[in-house]
């Protein structure tokens, strides 16, 4: 970022009262005070277990030339300190300044499940011919995504960001800070009920990405969930792309499962087709791989360029990473779950497993309100139709899900060495096991708890 104070405070308050401030280049922005030096900005936010409000004069003792507050502090008098009605609201309205500043085109990705994995896999493909800034892993909410772009030189190419929602409204305060040049919706899911409401909801406050489309903006979207393809239509003339429809202009499926866990995927734009490995075999990566090869491919990329780049890519951690170790191989697909991934990550679980056991570790799914209880009646209604060897299960909605498994082995656990425990009893080998749960229930716990034990009797290294 390269703002001079001056520009900040009018951006903010509408003037410059601080002395000297058109000659003061900020050198960040920070919300940590820990993280604070010299020449940094510090925002007041206030967290779950935190009011950064606490800690301005420590941000100003560690080198801030300001600070920016949501209420008046006394003990501040005489300091650098810029006082706005709601520090994250500010800190959103200087990122969508610093956006009009940057040269960098923006392309914003939202989705229910996997849109992580898109902005990665699309940022990379992107980089093999330009400059790009993405967000660090899933920043995506009011501070997230300005804090990364804040982060950004603004001598980019691109930058390519998620979006995320769990509210109605979230879409109106992230839409104007991002300001795409080209939006990607590639699914919708039962995720976030709680605060969404219903499906319907889901749709239209993901399609509302496509208004704050800047005026020559394109807006992707997948053709393949009717819900969404409507409510984008409303909004504007989406470019599709599908995993379903063998037709569809651009496209992607999964050829093959290979034995290290990877996957042979064909992607297609028009009439040309080409294969590429990406480093999990789920089918519905191919719904990631459709979304990747259109936006690429309008970005200017020929099919076989986006091929090649899609061959190197390296996915973020907890996102069905396959680990082959020896006789195992643990899946950890910890990061978080909801209706829609947990059925897609147990389907492709059976399919990496064939003959071998098959071992679920799972956790509840969360945010889902009203339908939380069916949503886990309906997974243990896909364990039993999957057949695991056994389920492991953490969480409240143990006895939900337990309702609908018609016998299978299903078996409680609260902790780490319980499910150890468990598959020691088991005499289990050969086996591939899959972890996945919300993010609360902390399911790579479980992963790390089997991974280092056999890690420590093969002597093997992750594959």
């Amino acid at each position: 970022m390269k703002l001079t104070l001056c520009e900040l405070e009018k951006q903010l308050r509408g003037g410059s009262e601080i002395p000297c401030a058109e000659d003061t280049e900020i050198t960040a922005v920070r919300i940590d005070s820990r993280l604070v030096r010299k020449g940094d900005v510090f925002f007041c936010v206030d967290g779950a277990n935190y009011d950064g409000h606490n800690f301005a004069a420590a941000a100003l003792k560690a080198g801030a030339v300001a600070v920016v507050t949501s209420q008046h502090m006394p003990e501040l008098d005489g300091k650098p300190v810029i006082m706005v009605r709601n520090t994250v609201a500010a800190l959103g309205k200087l990122a969508a300044y610093w956006r009009t500043r940057s040269k960098a085109k923006m392309i914003a990705v939202t989705g229910s499940a996997g849109k992580t994995t898109v902005k990665e896999m699309l940022a990379h493909v992107i980089a093999g011919k330009h400059s790009v800034h993405k967000n660090f892993m899933n920043l995506n909410n009011q501070i997230g995504l300005p804090m990364s772009m804040l982060e950004a030189t603004g001598d980019e190419d691109f930058w390519v960001m998620e979006l995320g929602i769990s509210l109605l409204g979230d879409m109106a305060e992230l839409g104007p800070v991002a300001m795409p040049d080209m939006a990607i919706i590639h699914n919708i899911g039962p995720a976030h009920l709680e605060g969404l409401g219903s499906m319907e909801n889901v749709a239209a406050s993901k399609a509302s990405l496509f208004k704050y489309l800047q005026p020559d903006g394109k807006g992707l979207c997948c053709k393949d969930h009717t819900l969404l393809w409507n409510a984008a239509s409303e909004l504007t003339e989406p470019i599709s792309f599908s995993s379903q429809d063998k037709r569809a202009f651009y496209y992607s499926e999964l050829l093959e499962t290979l034995p290290d866990g990877t996957g042979r995927f064909l992607i297609k734009a028009g009439n040309e087709t080409a294969e590429t490995i990406l480093p999990t075999c789920g089918s519905h990566f191919a719904e990631n791989a459709a979304a990747v090869t259109c936006a690429a491919s309008l970005l200017g990329f020929n099919l076989q360029e986006i091929a090649d780049r899609l061959n190197t890519v390296q996915l973020p951690k907890q996102r069905f990473h396959c680990h082959a170790l020896g006789k195992w191989t643990l899946i950890d697909d910890s990061y978080n779950a909801n209706p829609l991934s947990m059925n897609k990550a147990i389907d492709t679980a059976k399919q990496i497993a064939k003959e071998r056991p098959l071992v679920l570790v799972l956790g509840d799914m969360l945010e889902l309100g009203d339908d939380a209880v069916e949503a886990h009646r309906e997974l243990g209604k896909k364990i039993a139709a999957i057949k695991p060897d056994v389920t492991f299960y953490y969480g409240k909605h143990y006895d939900d899900v337990a309702s609908s498994t018609n016998g299978s082995t299903f078996v409680p656990v609260n902790k780490p060495s319980e499910f150890l425990n468990g598959i020691h009893e088991l005499g289990l080998n050969d086996a591939v096991v899959l972890f996945k749960g919300s993010r609360s229930c902390r399911m790579e716990n479980y992963f790390h708890a089997l991974n280092n034990e056999v890690t420590g009797e093969t002597g093997g290294n992750k594959a």
